[in-house]
């Protein structure tokens, strides 16, 4: 069963992205396994729009949101590598990049899933 603070999380998240875009799957262990759609990662990558899956831990809102996941897998349409931060890797056999910004001053009061989300995706439209 999703803790309270896991399930305010996900209210918050369809909140903010829209509820068509949000969809979760239990972990087991009181947090959820999220995926959202339809987002937009900036110019400079492709394919658009992505998904990106994440998972709040049971431990939400004490610990962080991180990683991040995008599917399909993003290139840069410049050709050019991704940079730091950013790898490929694989979610159950499928391909996905791994957005690796972790908050290393969480604060439990004022960061939120929906909030770290928006964050990583402002990082990645600059980067």
């Amino acid at each position: 069963m999703i803790t309270a603070d896991v399930q305010r999380a996900l209210e918050e998240l369809r909140t903010t992205f829209g509820a068509d875009s949000v969809s979760h799957a239990e972990d087991g262990a009181g947090g959820a396994h999220v995926t959202v759609t339809g987002l937009e990662p900036g110019a400079q990558y492709g394919p658009r729009p992505v998904s990106v899956r994440f998972t709040i831990a049971f431990t939400y809102p004490a610990s962080d949101v991180y990683p991040h996941l995008i599917s399909p897998p993003l290139v840069r349409v410049d050709g050019q590598q991704l940079g730091s931060g950013l790898s490929q890797t694989n979610l159950n056999g499928t391909p996905v990049t791994q957005v690796s910004r972790r908050s290393n001053h969480w604060d439990a009061n004022t960061d939120t899933a929906a909030i770290k989300l928006q964050k990583v995706l402002e990082w990645l439209r600059k980067s």
